[in-house]
């Protein structure tokens, strides 16, 4: 009997010991796909997103019943700009672990950046207080509700944390949330802080500038890099940021002297290619600008914030047919965005696709009726139908009780009657638009156009005269400057400028 009281207790022991073995195994194994998940996390952060895409998507198909990759993979898909399929994902990862918070704060910011606004703030609300693990996840929550616009939970949400990640992790949010709701004390105390750290925490300077950035405060933003950025700095994002500031305020030299030590070190960055064409743009070379900026998209063609910008520079550039195509791909992302919409309409605008331009323009300010620039677009959509003219008064006197201050609406409002002979109309919107902007190169030459017409030759030739310095190239405007010197007499400023109207309408050849 005690021989086999021995056998059982040995056979215990070795039970035991394989019970041991195989606890130790499957722990190694999560582990490690632990520490291949933080890993992956990591590069994510970091911006590697093409180049950490192979290995999370051979992870989630090697682990299909792991949350955890699923919710990566759903913010992988988030920083892309793929909206739809980080939504999928999320709620694929909730379905396998229904309180796995990193899926329902990547979740909520897909619903806000495809304008899902209740449904964001349904998600991030589904948390609750005894979810939370750590401090690192309650600053993520945090951070989240100041991106949706709930800047009240965010502030309560990170007052919980320790003093020590309040007044440093957490600097850019709080920054971000005091901007938001006008506490102008309590920002500048954390401008104070962030100078503070500036150099021993380059990290937190950079993100708190990135705020500044966002909320326009450009000579801020120059202060507080120019603590980080010394002469042998080589921290590439610190000087793109400090490069677009630069460029805000209209200093072109300086800036472009951080572009070229950025691309000393980095010389294929989306960023620097963004910011060159930028630069370009802000100088008024609109061709150069939209070359660099296919180049940036080229490394980033996902990139809402540059294909919106692309839009823009094309039609700037005279060539609606491709602000049209880019425009048609913004909303391809997401069908919803508002501002999506506008650009379509806007380019289709250009492009003389007149109905398309009114159904888009009409849709877009059903969401933002209050909107000034689509209101003008759609009434020069109207104003461009010869059977619309009414509906094109009437969308363009809307757009003036939106905004008084609104000159283009005037404008535009005074071509409506002016291409109908109605001149004591034209004229009162004509010099109600050059009252509010006295620069207004094609009100001037309208104006004077029409004082000319009535009669009024004194009232008309500062006015013409102003309008050809403001636009030296505006062929119309020596068409009717050279008219009104011959009506007064002056013949020889007449004959000079109905020559210099005749070589700015001769077609430029190809090479010249």
């Amino acid at each position: 009997m005690q021989k086999f009281q021995i056998k059982l207790i040995h056979g215990a022991e070795t039970w035991l010991i394989i019970f041991c073995f195989v606890f130790a195994v499957s722990g190694q194994k999560i582990s490690s796909d632990k520490i291949a998940l933080e890993g992956l996390e990591r590069r994510i952060e970091d911006g590697k997103l093409a180049e950490v895409e192979k290995d999370l998507f051979d992870f989630v198909i090697a682990h299909p019943k792991d949350a955890n990759g699923f919710a990566l993979m759903a913010r992988l898909r988030l920083k892309q700009n793929r909206l739809n399929e980080s939504k999928s994902l999320s709620n694929k990862a909730l379905s396998l672990e229904p309180t796995l918070i990193r899926a329902k704060l990547s979740l909520s910011l897909a619903h806000f950046q495809l304008n899902e606004i209740q449904e964001s703030r349904d998600v991030l609300s589904s948390i609750s207080e005894n979810e939370i693990p750590d401090n690192s996840t309650r600053l993520n929550i945090a951070e989240a509700f100041a991106v949706i616009g709930d800047c009240q939970r965010a502030l309560k949400t990170v007052e919980a944390l320790p003093l020590r990640i309040r007044d440093r992790e957490a600097l850019p949010m709080r920054a971000g949330c005091f901007l938001k709701l006008n506490d102008t004390n309590n920002f500048n105390q954390l401008i104070s802080i962030t100078k503070s750290l500036a150099k021993q925490n380059p990290r937190i300077a950079i993100r708190f500038a990135k705020i500044l950035s966002k909320g326009a405060l450009h000579k801020e933003v120059v202060e507080l890099l120019r603590l980080v950025v010394v002469p042998s700095s080589k921290n590439v994002e610190a000087l793109l940021l400090l490069a677009k500031s630069e460029i805000r305020l209209k200093n072109f030299q300086i800036a472009k002297s951080y572009l070229a030590r950025a691309e000393k070190i980095q010389p294929t960055s989306s960023e620097l290619f963004f910011l060159k064409s930028f630069l370009e743009s802000e100088q008024g070379n609109s061709v150069r600008s939209l070359e660099l900026l296919e180049k940036s998209l080229e490394l980033d063609p996902r990139n809402t914030e540059k294909l919106m910008q692309l839009v823009v520079s094309a039609m700037r550039a005279n060539q609606p047919d491709k602000a049209v195509r880019v425009a048609e791909i913004l909303t391809n992302l997401e069908p919803q965005n508002p501002e999506f919409l506008y650009l379509l309409g806007a380019a289709s605008l250009q492009n003389n696709n007149l109905e398309k331009a009114e159904s888009l323009l009409t849709k877009y300010l059903e969401s933002r009726p209050t909107d000034s620039r689509g209101c003008l677009a759609l009434g020069v959509t109207f104003a461009g139908q010869a059977d619309k003219l009414a509906d094109a008064r009437q969308q363009l006197q809307h757009c003036l009780a939106i905004d008084p201050g609104n000159y283009e609406a005037a404008y535009q409002l005074g071509l409506t009657y002016k291409t109908q002979g109605e001149s004591e109309k034209a004229i009162e919107y004509f010099e109600r638009t050059v009252k509010l902007f006295p620069n207004h190169a094609s009100g001037l030459r309208d104006l004077g156009a029409m004082y000319m017409q009535t009669g009024a030759e004194e009232k008309a030739r500062p006015l013409l005269e102003q309008a050809v310095l403001l636009n030296p190239n505006d062929a119309d405007a020596h068409f009717q400057l050279s008219r009104l010197y011959n009506i007064i007499g002056e013949h020889e400023l007449g004959k000079k400028h109905l020559q210099i109207f005749q070589k700015l309408k001769t077609p430029k050849k190809d090479g010249m």
